[in-house]
């Protein structure tokens, strides 16, 4: 069975910027071995991200625009339901509901803060959802 994973948006900017750590996953993921399971809302926060004065000297805007494609065609998409649980940043609220809405196995982040959280880790296992940073995505499929 694919894995059903929630890339944070901070992973795909990393991976855009030509992050080392993060361009195994979006290799992984265009092979085929995990689903991305994605909501408007990241769609959204990507494409805004991107346009950031400061990031948009730095990415290719057609590397950019094919990510976006890609997440567009390739990924499983959801509409949001749910109120997902309380966390440290609300603007991960988004995430966090995807993964739920979207039964994801994990969400994927590079955002320490939210996988230090104890009680978000808990309260997103009741709804079967695990949070992962790179190494445990990349550990669990066989890559690295």
């Amino acid at each position: 069975m694919t894995l059903r994973i929630v890339v944070d948006t901070n992973l795909w900017i990393r991976a855009l910027l030509g992050g080392q750590v993060t361009l195994p996953i979006l290799t992984a993921w265009q092979a085929g071995k995990f689903a991305v399971v994605v909501s408007q809302p990241l769609i959204d926060e990507l494409g805004d991200v991107c346009q950031r004065p400061r990031l948009r000297a730095r990415i290719n805007p057609e590397d950019a625009e094919r990510l976006l494609e890609q997440l567009r065609l390739r990924s499983e998409w959801v509409e949001l339901t749910t109120v997902p649980p309380r966390c440290r940043d609300p603007k991960d609220h988004p995430v966090l509901a995807t993964a739920i809405d979207g039964h994801a196995d994990a969400i994927i982040s590079g955002d320490a803060d939210l996988r230090a959280d104890d009680e978000l880790r808990t309260a997103m296992g009741q709804y079967g959802v695990a949070l992962w940073g790179v190494d445990g995505l990349l550990e669990r499929i066989g890559v690295g």
